[in-house]
């Protein structure tokens, strides 16, 4: 083909617009790709991974036809109407021995594929199932009960026009996570009326070009984060008539944040008293500030505690539903809530299911026992649980038992 085909990619939750051109003798093959200039949000942007989908599509290790084990361990090719057929057949058979709720699905949160997340729906309705989970029960399940119980609905940074960026335990020069990653932090840096806040235990990429690196000690960002927002408390740098409008429960709250030894939380952390002061006056003084965690917080110590009090700065910093701030988007479902019918417990360990998600750790624990309501079958769908998640050996006797 020699046309250009708009169309997305797919490797983050941005999804910049590109466009692709079809190799001419191999249509499932990308010849070239490029940055759409007419995409509204990313408008001509391409990033080190789009420019490999081809590579990621089409690699060598790329199966393309599906794989039944035989009874020695090793697989045969089959055709695709085999595989569904015997699939559905299996699936309904348990499902109308012991219930679809024995049906586990684990998918539609990975990187490289969103989709399932929403089309899987039809295909568990049909099957009954209700329990499931993702790569996003490990990482973002803290960070999302928070945000429901604070918020009510998804909040995401305006980075092209705040006069602070903070990046928490975040490197979105490799990492991304909003449009235009690297040019919006190329025009921050080089511009001297506006200033990038880093915390990041290392030098990343984004904290060479940031006018504060606050090299934190590794898992003591909650102390960090509790002084920084101690001192607004403390110095009473905050909007008390707006708080008092909007908030509910901050006097219990700043009465805690008012004992806070500063002094002593910098030491825990590793950092100046002086330079955390410095920072927190670059945050007063701020018509606007966006602030964004990622995983090197989300994967640590006390990671929810940590998310609320990165979300406590957006309050005393008056940067919550501000321009250049953090502001509400519709979202495609309830945010940190449960809704429906869905079970509030997974139904062996009894652990707290978060955003509909079973806490990616016990999921084997649900499977490797006698109990009757264990999970007797798995869909799996664009992971890699048996290699990404903890506890592999217990993973494999897990899905042996399947």
């Amino acid at each position: 083909m020699t046309d250009w085909q708009p169309t997305a990619c797919v490797l983050c939750s941005i999804n910049c617009g590109i466009e692709v051109l079809l190799d001419a003798e191999d249509d499932r093959r990308i010849a070239r790709i490029r940055g759409d200039k007419a995409h509204p949000s990313s408008q001509g942007y391409l990033c080190q991974k789009a420019q490999r989908l081809d590579h990621y599509q089409n690699c060598r290790d790329r199966i393309t036809s599906p794989l039944r084990r035989r009874a020695d361990g090793t697989f045969e090719e089959i055709g695709w109407d085999t595989a569904i057929a015997e699939i559905a057949a299996k699936l309904a058979a348990i499902r109308d021995t012991h219930g679809g709720e024995k049906i586990f699905y684990y998918g539609g949160g990975g990187q490289g594929n969103h989709l399932p997340g929403v089309y899987a729906a039809a295909t568990l309705t049909a099957l009954g199932s209700v329990f499931r989970s993702n790569a996003l029960a490990q990482e973002k399940t803290g960070e999302f009960w928070v945000q429901g119980k604070m918020f009510g609905a998804p909040v995401h940074p305006e980075f092209d026009h705040c006069e602070v960026a903070f990046f928490l335990g975040k490197n979105p020069w490799q990492s991304h996570g909003f449009p235009r990653s690297r040019n919006v932090i190329n025009t921050i840096a080089k511009d001297p009326a506006r200033k990038m806040i880093v915390v990041d235990p290392v030098r990343t990429e984004t904290a060479d070009k940031a006018d504060i690196h606050l090299p934190v000690k590794p898992g003591t960002d909650a102390w960090l984060m509790s002084a920084l927002a101690a001192i607004f408390v403390q110095e009473k740098w905050y909007d008390a008539a707006w708080v008092a409008e909007h908030v509910v429960d901050f006097d219990e709250v700043a009465a805690v944040l008012s004992k806070v030894p500063v002094a002593e939380y910098c030491a825990t952390a590793g950092i100046d008293e002086a330079r955390l002061r410095e920072t927190a006056v670059v945050l007063k003084d701020a018509a606007s500030v966006a602030f964004m965690e990622d995983l090197g917080i989300q994967m640590n110590r006390h990671s929810t505690l940590v998310s609320y009090l990165n979300r406590l700065l957006w309050i005393l910093t008056g940067s919550f539903a501000t321009a250049g701030g953090m502001n509400v988007f519709n979202p495609i479902s309830a945010l940190g809530v449960h809704t429906g019918r869905r079970p509030k417990q997974s139904p062996v360990a009894g652990a707290k299911i978060i955003y509909g998600l079973v806490p990616c750790n016990v999921i084997p624990e649900e499977i490797l026992t006698e109990h009757p309501d264990r999970y007797r079958a798995m869909i799996v769908e664009s992971a890699n649980p048996a290699h990404s998640l903890a506890d592999t050996p217990a993973w494999r006797q897990a899905l042996a038992k399947l």
